[in-house]
């Protein structure tokens, strides 16, 4: 059994007759008929009742034909990927982010990346701080979206994106809530459990905006925000992450002082914190990569 008689055989199906047949496909009529006998044959099985004027396919014949279409539609697929790995689609793409976190602005980016390559296989990692770095580095991943650090590595090339704006936030129930009126000193800050984001290294970025003597660490942003919704401390949120639960008064957030403010390290939170594109020098992309990273840099606040 191969292809030809596979598309002869949907063929005859689709025309109603071997001659019909013989016309789409622009072969002789007795070559049509020859390929449905070596069909039978090899199947050992009557996929045509000859009687009538017409062919009409048998329940066998008919169970066969249906198979028959999605084998078609199988070997489209297989063309459509060949052809696109042949016009320099990759044949994956991982692409590393700094947290879960930021999918609310970037889920509708890769919404496009799949109507653009719909036969992409991409794979969407979330690791935090410097292990993104690492993954970069190791060849682990194409490209990445991470907070510029404090001290770039000099093998990876970034380009700016978004502006992410942070909220000193607590819940409700939190002793620091009920100062939600007024703006909150370092010392108050000092002395409470802050929850902050931590990577698997020990690198320097995870003590970024550390301002308590007590800390829980927790492995993302959600996580983050699930320990501060149970009163268990606070913490600086992505807004766009939290602003539901602000807005149903799930959250509540905090002001700072300008001493409090300043005794960040890495930045004043509450402030934009730069939202980067990274590439390890000398990577080079295949065509899905260049769409998304031009895509990426296309955002506002993004320089090309």
């Amino acid at each position: 059994m191969n292809l030809l008689q596979l598309q002869t055989f949907l063929a005859v199906v689709a025309t109603g007759s071997f001659s019909a047949a013989a016309r789409k496909l622009g072969k002789a009529q007795s070559a049509v008929s020859m390929g449905i006998a070596e069909l039978e044959i090899d199947c050992a099985v009557q996929l045509f009742d000859r009687s009538s004027r017409y062919p009409k396919l048998t329940g066998a014949g008919e169970r066969l034909w249906q198979q028959a279409q999605l084998i078609e539609r199988q070997c489209q697929a297989f063309q459509s990927l060949a052809s696109e790995f042949h016009r320099g689609m990759e044949a994956s793409l991982t692409l590393a982010v700094d947290d879960e976190g930021q999918l609310p602005w970037l889920a509708p980016i890769l919404t496009e990346l799949a109507a653009q390559f719909p036969a992409l296989e991409l794979r969407l990692l979330f690791p935090l701080l410097d292990d993104l770095t690492l993954l970069l580095q190791q060849g682990q991943a194409d490209l990445a979206i991470g907070f510029q650090p404090q001290q770039p590595p000099a093998d990876i090339d970034s380009w700016p994106l978004l502006a992410l704006e942070f909220v000193l936030a607590v819940a409700p129930s939190h002793p620091l809530a009920a100062q939600a009126n007024a703006p909150i000193r370092l010392e108050q800050l000092q002395q409470q459990r802050q929850i902050l984001v931590t990577d698997r290294t020990n690198g320097a970025e995870k003590q970024r905006g550390r301002l308590s003597l007590q800390v829980w660490w927790a492995e993302g942003d959600m996580a983050v925000q699930s320990l501060v919704l149970q009163g268990l401390g606070y913490a600086f949120l992505p807004k766009p992450l939290c602003r539901h639960a602000l807005q149903d008064g799930s959250l509540v957030q905090l002001s700072l002082q300008n001493e409090a403010a300043t005794g960040v390290a890495g930045g004043l939170p509450g402030l934009p914190l730069q939202l980067e594109l990274w590439q390890r020098r000398g990577k080079t992309l295949g065509l899905a990569g260049q769409w998304l990273k031009q895509r990426l840099l296309q955002l506002p606040g993004a320089v090309t």
